[in-house]
């Protein structure tokens, strides 16, 4: 007689599963989205330095001004390599898993996200979203929350860098089967439901968004930010915007 799987519980995935990777030199990342796909990958790529990244990520080291807020810090790569830049650095992330690990690695990092940074005593001249970190604009009606929040926290004439990548160019069938079903849902194309799962623990069902250049300019309209350039790399693009 078999046994059933246990059910996996909800908590901290993301978080476990850095710590299991930081413990153990590595540990698989599993994203799970609501259409049955996954996606498999290294959790040590939240730890590698910036000869692994893509080259738009390692341009946007080069364009930071100032103090930065990294938004979805995870592990801290970014953190790393700006501290050592001399910026004044701050990380964000929902995981206290991963806030904990920044920690411990001797990095400053606090609870929040895209759309609650939290109450910062400071104001930063670079807010940085990093390893397609504009996903965390989520969908049209929460863009302008996040960007309203990330204005908040923007001290005058700040810079907001982010990645990302057009969802057409992943060409599979599933892949368009999606797009075409979030285009009926009228969602964005690339506008993901997914969770994260490590071990026996999921994170929540969350929303992540995949933007072209096109879909991030719409997002954009009536916020206090501008699209001032695109810097199209091998396969990413890097969004510089200004306030306005």
């Amino acid at each position: 007689m078999t046994t059933a799987p246990s059910r996996p519980t909800t908590g901290d995935a993301f978080g476990a599963m850095l710590h299991a990777c930081w413990r153990d030199g590595d540990a698989q990342e599993i994203l799970e989205r609501d259409d049955g796909q996954t996606y498999h990958s290294r959790a040590a790529a939240y730890f590698a330095g910036p000869d692994t990244w893509p080259d738009v990520d390692r341009e946007l080291l080069d364009r930071v001004h100032g103090a930065v807020l990294d938004i979805g810090c995870g592990a801290g790569r970014t953190l790393v390599e700006l501290q050592a830049r001399g910026h004044p650095v701050l990380g964000v992330d929902p995981s206290p898993g991963a806030v904990e690990l920044c920690h411990q690695r001797g990095l400053p990092a606090s609870r929040g996200t895209a759309a609650e940074p939290g109450e910062l005593r400071d104001r930063f001249d670079t807010i940085v979203l990093t390893g397609n970190g504009l996903g965390f604009l989520e969908s049209r009606d929460q863009a302008p929350r996040v960007l309203q929040a990330l204005a908040d926290v923007a001290a005058p004439e700040a810079s907001l860098l982010g990645t990302s990548f057009d969802p057409a160019r992943l060409s599979s069938a599933a892949e368009h089967r999606y797009r075409e079903r979030n285009l009926t849902a009228g969602r964005l194309p690339g506008q993901w439901t997914i969770r994260v799962r490590h071990a026996d623990l999921v994170t929540d069902w969350f929303d992540y968004v995949f933007l072209s250049a096109e879909d991030l300019e719409e997002l954009t309209r009536g916020t206090p930010w501008r699209v001032h350039r695109i810097h199209h790399g091998d396969f990413h693009y890097l969004a510089h915007l200004v306030l306005r």
